[in-house]
């Protein structure tokens, strides 16, 4: 699903954000990426969308090439991957609805087909009575479960989620992690950079660890223990 191989990223000459990036996320995988700030998390995500290119090495993304993409083809690897940001982007101009029916509309579903699936959406991540209203009228985590409800509109097989809790107090943070549970259960492959150290304790997923832009660890949940009182 997503596979980097000795993927290299600078800024500046001589100076790597990313060095010798080597990792294999499977599809249906929920994956957390930590490390303190400037670590390189960011940086990782925007390879990922090809937002940047990689000095070198190979990024495969769904079968797909995408370390020397054609801009071209972007569409379609955009088309299948589904972003959350930590300020959210939402359009302040345009309602709760039409922000989540905007990636639908883009690709030619007829306004009405792209708002009923919009606000089937909302309802499913308890925003439906909060479709009219404008993004500044709702609360912060309002928002940003109005973002998830847009990043996934196009049912993408990828989720990618760059500190989506990082203004959220830790109700909101928790509710805004199960949203994302419930997409990974649905069959979305999920990715999110977060520094959070209540969410990584709390949640049982696969961590990855950058530091000073290495990976330097790759923990996966231990397997349940089954004792011989449940086999059988």
């Amino acid at each position: 699903m997503i596979k980097m191989y000795h993927v290299n990223m600078s800024y500046r000459k001589g100076v790597n954000t990313l060095e010798d990036i080597t990792l294999n996320i499977k599809k249906g995988e929920f994956a957390l990426l930590t490390g303190p700030s400037g670590a390189g998390k960011t940086t990782l995500l925007k390879l990922l969308t090809c937002q940047e290119r990689p000095d070198d090495g190979q990024i495969v993304v769904n079968g797909r090439n995408i370390a020397r993409i054609k801009q071209s083809q972007l569409y379609r690897h955009r088309r299948d991957t589904g972003i959350v940001f930590q300020d959210s982007k939402l359009l302040k101009d345009q309602t709760v609805l039409d922000n989540v029916a905007m990636p639908l509309e883009i690709r030619g579903k007829s306004r009405k087909e792209a708002r009923h699936k919009a606000w089937n959406l909302l309802r499913d991540v308890g925003l439906h009575k909060k479709a009219g209203s404008y993004p500044l009228q709702v609360s912060g985590g309002e928002q940003q479960r109005v973002a998830i409800a847009r990043a996934l509109v196009g049912r993408p097989s990828i989720l990618l989620a760059d500190e989506p809790t990082g203004n959220l107090d830790s109700e909101n943070s928790e509710y805004i992690l199960n949203l994302l549970e419930a997409a990974n259960k649905a069959d979305t492959t999920i990715l999110v950079a977060t520094h959070d150290e209540t969410l990584i304790r709390k949640h049982s997923c696969r961590l990855l660890t950058l530091k000073e832009g290495r990976m330097v660890s790759d923990k996966r949940p231990l397997a349940p223990i089954i004792s011989g009182d449940d086999v059988g």
